[in-house]
C-alpha cells in the first residue's frame, strides 16, 4: 500500500488531469498569466526595432548631431517607454503567477488534508506522522514554484518564440530558417534529460520525508531521551539524514543543472550561429546595419523562453511530486464511503497471520498473529509488556504496514484513541467537533455529561470556548483522558481502537472511563489494549498475546518511564564533513561571477561584430569577433552549470550543520523551558532552516556576482571609453540599489509573517494528522 506522504515517481505533465483539476480555483489569475504573456512578446519584438533605431541613429554622424531633440533623442525615449511597460507586464506576470499559486496551494492543503484525515479514519496506511505534514507544509510550498516560476516560463515559450521567428522571417528568411532548424533541439534536449530528474526528485522527497519523521518522533521522545542521556546521540542521526538530503538534492540538480547547462548552450551557439552569418553577410553588403541588428536583438529572445523552461524544471520536479501524491491520496479517499457513511456494523475483523518485523531487529514484534474481534462488543488485548499489544493495535487501525499477514476489516471508519491524547489548538469545542464538525453545543454537553467531565468545563471562564493550552496542559491527566474519550463518543464510529485508555489516571476516572468504554460496546465494536482489572473483567473477548522474545537488541524505555536525569555532557556539534561550505560558497560566487561577465561579453562582442561589420573591416577583425563570440558563448553554460552545482553542494552542507546545531540548542531547553509545539519545531528544522539555501544562493552568492560582473564592466569601459565608465557605474548602481530598497521595504512585513504562517501550517499539520483518526 502506497505511504501518503511519499509522492509517487510518474512525472506530472502540465496537461495532466491531476494539474488542471487543481489550477481550476485560479482561472483568473492564470488567463491574466497568459495575456501578459502576449502582450510580453510584442513588446519584445518592439524593443529590437527601438532599440535598433537608438543604435543606427547613434552610429549615423548626422543623428549624433541631433542628439538634444534630434532623433537619438526620441529613440531613446521609445526604449525607456518600452523598458518600462515591459517591468509593468513582468510584475502583472509575477502579481498573477503569485495569486495563482497562493489560490492553487490554499486548496492542496485542504484537499490533501481531508483526504489524509479520511484514510486515517477508515484505518488506511498513511505513514508517520512527520512525513504527511511535510506534504501539506513544505510540499504544497514545493509545489508554489511550479506557478510562479514553472507555468509562466511555460507559458512564455508557448507564445514569445512563435512571434519572434515571424518578426525575423519578415527581416531575414536566413537567419529565420537558422532559428526554425535549431530551436527544436531545446526542448527535445530538455525532454529527454528531464526524465531523469524525474526519478531523481523521487529519491530527494523520500530524503526529506524520512528527517521530517525521524525529527517529530525524536521531538516526540526528547524528555526521556533526555532523561536517559541519550538525546545527544540523535545530532549524527538528524546529520546523517540531512546529508542523505543533500545528496539526493545533489543528484537531481545535478541532471537538472545538466540540462541548463545543455539548452543554454545550444541556444548561445545558435545565437552565435545567427550573429556570425548575418556579419558575414553584412561585411558583403548582403545585409543592411538595420536588418542585421533586429535580427540580432531578436535572435536571442527565441532561445531564452525555452532555456528557463529548462532552467526551472527543476524548481518544479518536487513540486511536481506534490501534485502526484495529492492526487493519489484524493483517488485512494474517493474509493472510501464518505465521512458520513456509518458503516457495517455486523461483521468480524479477522487478524490474518500477522506479522510485525521492526527495522534492526531479529525478532519480530509480532509473530504470526491470528484472531477475529466480533463486530460488537468489548475485545481486550492483554499479554505482558513488549508483546506487540499497541503494535497489534496500530495494524488494525491501518497505522503500520505489517511484515505478512493481513487484517480483514468490514467497511467503516475507526476511532483511534492513543495512550496520550492529542489535542488541536483551539478551544474545547474545537477539539471535540473534529469528531462530528455540525455537533451542536446541546451535543456536545452532553457527551461531556456522558464521561463526567461537564461540570469541570463549565467552570471555566469561557466554557466550551475556553482554548486549551498545548496539548490540553490546562487540564489534568484525567481530565485529558475524559475529553479526548468524549470525542470518540461524539463520533460514533463502529470501530473504536483504545490504547490503554485508563493507564496513569486515579481509580474513580479509570471507572468512569471503564463504564463509557463498556457502554460503547454495546451496539460497536471496541478494542482497547488493557492491563487494569476494571477493563478486562468487563470484556467479552479476550485476545493474549505471548510474551517477547529477547534479540540481544537494545530495550527503548516507554515514554512514561521514570530515570534520574544526570546532565548529559555537553558537547560542540560535529560537522558533518570536514568541507568548509563558507569557503566553497566563495568559490561558487567567483565561477558566478565569471559565467555573469561571460554572458556580458558576448552580447558586447556580437554588437561589436555586426556594427565592424557594417564598416567592411580585415578579415582577421572579424575572425577575432567570431572566436570570441564561440569562446564566451560556450563558457557562460560551463561555468554557470559548475556555480550552481558548487554553490548548492556548499549551501546543503551549511544546512546540515545548522540543522544538527538547532536540535542541540533544543535539548538544554527540554522538557519545562521547550515552549513550541512539534509542528512549530518541524517547521524550523526542516522549512525555516531551509531558507539558508535560498538566502545564500538566490541572495548573496547573486549579488556577489553582479558586483565582480560590474567591476569588470566598469574596468573595460573605463579601458576603451572613459566617459563612458562612469555611465556605466552609475547605471550599474543606482538602479539595482532602488529596486532592492524597494523591494525589501515591501517584503519585509511579509517575511515575517510568512516565517510565522508556515510555522502555523507544520504545527497545525502534524496536530491534524496525530489526533485520535476521527474523520472532519
Amino acid at each position: 500500500m502506497a505511504r501518503a506522504e511519499t509522492p509517487t515517481s510518474t512525472a506530472v505533465r502540465p496537461t495532466d488531469p491531476r494539474v488542471l483539476r487543481q489550477l481550476r480555483g485560479a482561472r483568473g489569475p492564470l488567463a491574466a498569466l497568459l495575456g501578459s504573456a502576449v502582450v510580453s512578446g510584442l513588446l519584445v519584438i518592439a524593443q529590437a526595432w527601438v532599440v535598433t533605431g537608438l543604435i543606427v541613429a547613434a552610429v549615423d554622424d548626422e543623428g549624433a548631431r541631433g542628439w538634444v531633440g534630434g532623433s537619438v533623442g526620441g529613440w531613446a525615449v521609445a526604449v525607456l517607454v518600452l523598458l518600462a511597460l515591459r517591468a509593468a507586464t513582468g510584475a502583472l506576470t509575477d502579481t498573477a503567477a503569485a495569486r495563482a499559486a497562493a489560490t492553487v496551494s490554499a486548496d492542496l492543503r485542504r484537499r490533501g488534508g481531508t483526504a489524509l484525515v479520511r484514510l486515517r479514519a477508515h484505518g488506511a496506511e498513511i505513514g508517520s506522522t512527520g512525513g504527511a505534514a511535510t506534504l501539506l507544509g513544505r510540499g504544497v510550498a514545493a509545489a508554489e514554484p511550479y506557478l510562479t516560476r514553472y507555468l509562466p516560463a511555460l507559458v512564455l515559450a508557448g507564445v514569445v518564440p512563435a512571434l519572434t521567428i515571424v518578426a525575423i522571417a519578415t527581416q531575414d528568411l536566413l537567419s529565420a530558417l537558422i532559428v526554425v532548424l535549431t530551436l527544436p533541439l531545446v526542448p527535445v534536449f530538455g525532454a529527454l534529460v528531464g526524465l531523469a530528474t524525474r526519478d531523481r526528485a523521487s529519491a530527494q522527497w523520500r530524503a526529506m520525508e524520512s528527517l521530517s519523521g525521524h525529527f517529530v518522533d525524536v521531538v516526540r521522545g526528547l524528555p526521556t531521551l533526555v532523561g536517559f542521556r541519550r538525546a545527544r546521540a540523535q545530532s549524527p542521526k538528524i546529520g546523517a539524514l540531512t546529508d542523505r538530503y543533500r545528496v539526493a538534492s545533489l543528484g537531481t540538480l545535478r541532471t537538472a543543472f545538466a540540462s541548463s547547462a545543455v539548452l543554454e548552450l545550444v541556444a548561445t551557439l545558435s545565437v552565435a550561429l545567427v550573429a556570425v552569418t548575418v556579419g558575414v553577410r553584412l561585411a558583403g553588403d548582403g545585409l543592411d546595419l538595420s536588418t542585421a541588428l533586429v535580427v540580432l536583438l531578436l535572435a536571442p529572445e527565441a532561445y531564452w523562453p525555452l532555456r528557463r523552461v529548462g532552467a526551472e524544471f527543476h524548481a518544479s520536479a518536487e513540486g511536481a511530486e506534490t501534485f502526484a501524491a495529492i492526487g493519489d491520496l484524493e483517488d485512494r479517499a474517493a474509493a472510501i464511503a464518505g465521512p458520513d457513511h456509518v458503516g457495517d456494523r455486523g461483521h468480524a475483523l479477522v487478524v490474518d497471520g500477522v506479522t510485525v518485523l521492526r527495522d534492526g531487529r531479529s525478532v519480530p514484534a509480532l509473530d504470526d498473529v491470528h484472531a477475529v474481534i466480533p463486530a460488537r462488543g468489548l475485545t481486550a488485548l492483554v499479554g505482558p509488556s513488549g508483546c506487540g499489544k499497541s503494535t497489534l493495535l496500530s495494524v488494525i487501525a491501518g497505522l503500520l504496514e505489517p511484515t505478512s499477514g493481513r487484517i480483514i476489516r468490514p467497511d467503516g471508519e475507526v476511532a483511534l484513541l492513543p495512550q496520550r491524547p492529542v489535542f488541536l489548538p483551539g478551544s474545547v469545542a474545537a477539539n471535540l467537533r473534529i469528531a462530528d464538525r455540525d455537533a451542536s453545543d446541546q451535543q456536545l454537553w452532553q457527551v461531556l455529561e456522558r464521561v463526567a467531565l461537564a461540570e469541570r468545563i463549565r467552570a471555566l471562564p469561557a466554557g466550551l470556548d475556553a482554548p486549551l493550552g498545548e496539548d490540553g496542559a490546562d487540564l489534568s491527566a484525567g481530565e485529558r483522558a475524559r475529553l479526548a474519550l468524549a470525542r470518540v463518543v461524539l463520533g460514533d464510529r463502529p470501530w473504536v481502537l483504545l490504547d490503554e485508555p485508563t493507564a496513569h489516571l486515579d481509580e474513580v476516572t479509570s471507572a468512569v472511563i471503564a463504564d463509557v468504554v463498556a457502554d460503547l460496546a454495546h451496539d460497536r465494536a471496541v478494542v482497547v489494549v488493557a492491563h487494569r482489572p476494571e477493563l478486562v473483567e468487563r470484556a467479552t473477548t479476550v485476545i493474549e498475546l505471548p510474551a517477547p522474545a529477547a534479540d540481544g537488541s537494545v530495550a527503548v524505555p516507554p515514554s512514561g518511564a521514570q530515570a534520574t536525569a544526570r546532565p548529559e555532557p555537553v558537547r560542540e556539534p560535529e560537522p558533518v564533513d570536514h568541507v568548509d561550505p563558507r569557503r566553497a560558497l566563495w568559490g561558487a560566487t567567483i565561477l558566478g561571477g565569471l559565467a555573469s561577465v561571460c554572458g556580458v561579453a558576448l552580447t558586447a562582442t556580437a554588437g561589436w561584430l555586426i556594427v565592424q561589420a557594417s564598416t567592411h573591416p580585415p578579415v582577421l577583425t572579424l575572425l577575432v569577433a567570431v572566436v570570441s563570440v564561440r569562446a564566451f558563448g560556450i563558457g557562460r553554460p560551463v561555468l554557470r552549470y559548475a556555480e550552481r552545482l558548487w554553490s548548492h553542494d556548499a549551501a546543503l552542507r551549511l544546512l546540515a550543520r545548522r540543522r544538527v546545531a538547532m536540535y542541540d540548542a533544543l535539548v538544554p531547553l527540554t522538557p519545562g523551558a521547550l515552549g513550541r509545539r512539534r509542528g512549530d519545531l518541524l517547521a524550523g528544522v526542516v522549512d525555516d532552516v531551509d531558507v539558508v539555501v535560498d538566502e545564500e544562493i538566490r541572495v548573496r552568492i547573486p549579488v556577489r556576482g553582479y558586483l565582480i560582473t560590474v567591476v569588470v564592466a566598469v574596468g573595460f569601459a573605463a579601458w576603451v571609453l572613459p566617459a563612458a565608465a562612469a555611465v556605466v557605474a552609475a547605471g550599474a548602481t543606482v538602479a539595482p540599489l532602488l529596486a532592492y530598497l524597494l523591494a525589501r521595504t515591501a517584503a519585509a512585513r511579509a517575511e515575517r509573517e510568512a516565517i510565522a504562517a508556515r510555522a502555523r501550517v507544520s504545527e497545525a499539520g502534524v496536530a491534524l494528522l496525530d489526533h485520535e483518526g476521527l474523520s472532519s
